[in-house]
C-alpha cells in the first residue's frame, strides 16, 4: 500500500477531505520523525513502538573478492509490534 492508497482508505473511514487527511498523515510523520531524532520512544496503543537503536560497528566480507570491510556504527529505527496487533495477525494470517 502506498501513501495515496493509505489516504484513500482513511478517507473511507473518516469524514475529511483527501487534502486534510494527506496533511494530517504528513504532519504525523513529521512529529514522529522529530521525536525519534530527539531520542524519544514512540508508543502507539494497539500498533506498537518505534525507537532509535545504535547498531554497533562490524566487519563484513565481500563474497566476491574476500576483502574485509569495516562498517561503521549507525542509528536505526526499530519497531516492536504490540501484543494486540500480534494477536490480530494470528487470527487473520495473510499469504
Amino acid at each position: 500500500m502506498n501513501a495515496s492508497e493509505f489516504v484513500g482508505e482513511l478517507r473511507k473511514k473518516v469524514d475529511l477531505s483527501k487534502a486534510e487527511i494527506s496533511r494530517l498523515v504528513d504532519e504525523t510523520v513529521t512529529v514522529i520523525t522529530e521525536q525519534l531524532q530527539q531520542g524519544n520512544t514512540i508508543t502507539i496503543q494497539n500498533l506498537g513502538s518505534l525507537e532509535v537503536k545504535k547498531r554497533a560497528e562490524r566487519i563484513s566480507v565481500n563474497p566476491v573478492s574476500g576483502k574485509k570491510l569495516l562498517i561503521p556504527p549507525k542509528l536505526v529505527v526499530g519497531y516492536k509490534a504490540s501484543p494486540t496487533l500480534k494477536e490480530k495477525m494470528k487470527e487473520n494470517p495473510q499469504p
